[in-house]
């Protein structure tokens, strides 16, 4: 909601600013000021003069509240009259010269400037919240570089208008599953790339983890490869599915119908750091590994916190150290360069940085 507001109230003061230099110069001279009506006392009831003192003084603010309306739509339509002015001056085009004139009646017209504040606002909060914008970077290997798109912007919002009852009973459905529901054969039977399952402590996140040779796929399809604007949770195709990796990546789509990462939004809170065990469950075939949240924290989009590979174990502690200093939380937990860690990204919900969890191994059964 913050670059909304910062968007919207920049128009605001803006149109104020220069609404109120412009209503200084021409005069207002719309309307007269609303006279308070004055009754004889003993001539009306008490009723009555309740009614008159509320009807002045709802007209007494209606009449200042269009005052406003009217600096902040001169401001606001003056840079449209100033443009088409010059561009008339320039060409000598008649309809210019007629753009210029509709503009100047109109900001005369308050209502017209509360109509598109309400339309651009609804386009703010569209463009920002329900349908994200793009977010493409670059993700480098330290041995090889590869162009990874983490895109987590794709359409969403809380009622799941833009999510199809099929896709979002699809994340419903494997959610209700518990450890001992896990069959790994069924699952490669409905998609081969089937690696692990992911399981958040105190959370919905309990879903099958996908694997393919890119980052690109399951940011658009779900477990059964149909196209899905809610994805998959998948595992960074340069990790190993085997876990060995130091660092094993996990992304997924912040759904906000709690979907996906979407559950991901309760380990935020200072609930979850007070109740939960701090637990990350990733189930493979063959183990079962117990995994101890130490960072969680928003971040700008990045490729530090996604680095897989370490030249040295000095090189390895360091990046350990700097993601445990970003925490939200202080969950005082010892780390060595032995340590082998998951992260799990998803994009923040003003769609500006990332939410970013970090945790490290501590039992494999």
């Amino acid at each position: 909601m913050n670059k909304v507001l910062i968007i919207f109230f920049s128009i605001i003061l803006y149109s104020l600013f220069v609404g109120s230099f412009l209503s200084i110069y021409i005069k207002i001279n719309g309307r007269k000021r609303h006279k308070i009506e004055i009754l004889d006392v003993d001539d009306v009831s008490f009723i009555e003069k309740s009614i008159v003192f509320f009807r002045n003084i709802i007209d007494f603010f209606g009449y200042y509240f269009y005052i406003l309306c009217l600096i902040l739509s001169r401001g606001f339509f003056f840079i449209f009259y100033l443009l088409f002015y010059i561009l008339y001056r320039i060409t000598k085009i008649r309809f210019f010269y007629k753009a210029k004139d509709f503009v100047y009646n109109i900001s005369e017209k308050p209502i017209y400037f509360l109509l598109l504040m309400i339309i651009i606002w609804s386009i703010l909060f569209y463009q920002l919240y329900v349908y994200k914008t793009p977010d493409v970077y670059y993700v480098e290997d330290n041995s090889e570089s590869e162009e990874v798109v983490i895109d987590d912007n794709l359409p969403e919002n809380n009622n799941g208008t833009n999510i199809s009852n099929e896709e979002r009973n699809l994340y419903r459905y494997y959610s209700n599953y518990s450890l001992s529901d896990i069959d790994f054969k069924k699952l490669k039977n409905t998609n081969s790339d089937v690696v692990s399952w992911i399981i958040v402590d105190n959370t919905s996140v309990n879903y099958p983890v996908l694997k393919t040779d890119n980052n690109d796929f399951y940011l658009s399809h779900d477990i059964n490869n149909n196209l899905s604007v809610g994805g998959w949770i998948f595992m960074d195709y340069r990790n190993n599915p085997s876990m060995e990796n130091y660092n094993t990546i996990f992304y997924g789509h912040n759904l906000i119908n709690n979907t996906a990462f979407g559950g991901l939004a309760n380990l935020f809170t200072d609930s979850w750091f007070k109740k939960s065990n701090h637990k990350i469950i990733i189930k493979t075939p063959e183990h079962k590994y117990i995994y101890e949240v130490f960072s969680i924290y928003y971040s700008d989009p990045e490729i530090y916190y996604l680095t897989t590979n370490f030249y040295s174990n000095d090189d390895y502690l360091e990046f350990l150290n700097t993601i445990k200093s970003r925490s939200k939380y202080n969950f005082d937990s010892d780390l060595s360069a032995k340590d082998r860690i998951i992260t799990l990204s998803t994009c923040s919900d003003d769609n500006l940085g990332r939410k970013v969890v970090h945790a490290k191994l501590t039992k494999i059964d």
